[in-house]
């Protein structure tokens, strides 16, 4: 902020020189008594510190935090249980590791500026198609027969589920980098805008990634009609790319039976509605205090995983639950508060992009419990086991570094004719 503050104090000094020669001063009196009014320079830049300073979003941290001990605690639990005997699997061990790596990802994130990544969107956007790519080409075959997993250390990362993080970091920066494609017209910027939003939509229906399909149109369609005002074409894709995946979804006869199953599981309580009912029945049995820590139950399959916060309802009741609840919409209550705090385009624009992303899988975990929702392969953020903890963290280290420059920066505006 140096040029700018150096520039309004110029600003208002050459103003009060020019007020005090009006009255008949001398220019070097003038500067003088200017000088004089400016007051005590150790003071002013105490104060313009206090102003600009770096700022740690406490809110946001405080409720990853949070989230991230309720996780722990429900990995023990598990392993109280004896999860450990059963299945000779430690979910608390190997979380706590994710969630001190997520950390330091987070940590270091943190103190990137993130103006810089802005000129480096196009190379963002290459790299993550290039990444899909590899792990649709390159990566063996896992037991489910897709091809999107690479294992580092006994860990497998999904690289297809952590690319629409990457795409909606890098369509932020494009979108509101000055001058985006300056030297082609208006409707070459608007077809190009559009052919970046739907190549990863493409790529991931060609792969039959639905989750990571709905999550990043959802996101990016949001991002294009806040930053293009394009309210009419938006809202014309999404009605689009609703009908098509109905048409779609009823056509495939084991999609159609999973959503039959979801919405009324009593149509198909044996099949696609079983853990649907075993989900209900669960909650149901907890009662307000659950049946305590330790309770390893035979009726939800993998509990750390997509089941887990329907785990920790059985375990710790329905106090338990509401409480969760209410942790987790502060947790997006605050995400919004932060956008709303962020006049740099580009950083609102990542805050919105990020934090949808967060709230959308969160949204999902939650509505899980219902007992009328698809289950999908879409882990709770923070909460249920695996690496997906260390693009959420990472995610959250980047809002983290956008709020600590909100003060920092001067305000940019979008050019006309993006």
């Amino acid at each position: 902020m140096h040029n700018e503050i150096r520039d309004e104090l110029s600003g208002h000094f050459t103003d009060l020189v020019t007020e005090r020669q009006e009255l008949g001063a001398s220019e070097e009196e003038a500067q003088r008594y200017a000088i004089a009014q400016m007051g005590d320079p150790q003071a002013v830049g105490r104060e313009l510190h206090q102003i600009h300073k770096p700022r740690i979003p406490w809110g946001l941290l405080a409720g990853v935090m949070l989230l991230s001990a309720v996780s722990l605690l429900g990995m023990g639990s598990i392993e109280a249980g004896g999860y450990l005997e059963r299945y000779h699997f430690v979910p608390m061990q190997r979380q706590l590791i994710l969630i001190i790596l997520g950390v330091c990802l987070m940590t270091g994130i943190h103190f990137i500026n993130f103006k810089r990544m802005q000129k480096a969107s196009g190379s963002i956007y290459i790299a993550a198609l290039i990444t899909v790519a590899v792990s649709i080409l390159l990566v063996p075959d896992m037991n489910s027969g897709t091809r999107r997993y690479i294992g580092v250390a006994g860990f497998y990362f999904d690289l297809i589920g952590y690319s629409p993080y990457v795409f909606i970091v890098a369509l932020a920066g494009i979108w509101t980098r000055p001058g985006f494609l300056r030297s082609y017209n208006v409707r070459i910027r608007e077809l190009m805008k559009l052919l970046l939003l739907l190549l990863p939509a493409v790529i991931y229906a060609s792969v039959s990634s639905f989750p990571e399909l709905i999550l990043y149109l959802a996101v990016s369609l949001i991002m294009y009609i806040w930053i293009s005002r394009r309210w009419v074409r938006g809202i014309l894709i999404a009605v689009v790319s609703l009908f098509s995946g109905g048409i779609y979804v009823w056509n495939d006869h084991i999609l159609r039976e999973r959503l039959i199953g979801a919405i009324n599981f009593n149509l198909r309580p044996d099949t696609t509605g079983y853990m649907n009912r075993e989900i209900i029945d669960a909650i149901q049995s907890a009662g307000w205090r659950g049946q305590g820590f330790g309770y390893l139950g035979d009726a939800l399959p993998y509990p750390y995983t997509d089941l887990f916060p329907a785990y920790l309802i059985q375990c710790f009741g329905w106090a338990g639950g509401l409480l969760l609840l209410a942790l987790t919409c502060w947790f997006v209550l605050k995400m919004i508060s932060y956008a709303r705090a962020v006049s740099d385009t580009y950083g609102r624009m990542l805050i919105i992009g990020l934090g949808l992303m967060i709230s959308i899988r969160l949204v999902y975990g939650l509505s899980i419990l219902s007992g009328r929702m698809p289950l999908t392969s879409i882990p709770f953020p923070f909460l249920s086991y695996g690496q997906h903890v260390l693009i959420e963290f990472a995610a959250v280290g980047l809002l983290m570094g956008v709020y600590r420059r909100k003060d920092m920066l001067p305000a940019a505006k979008v050019p006309s004719g993006l």
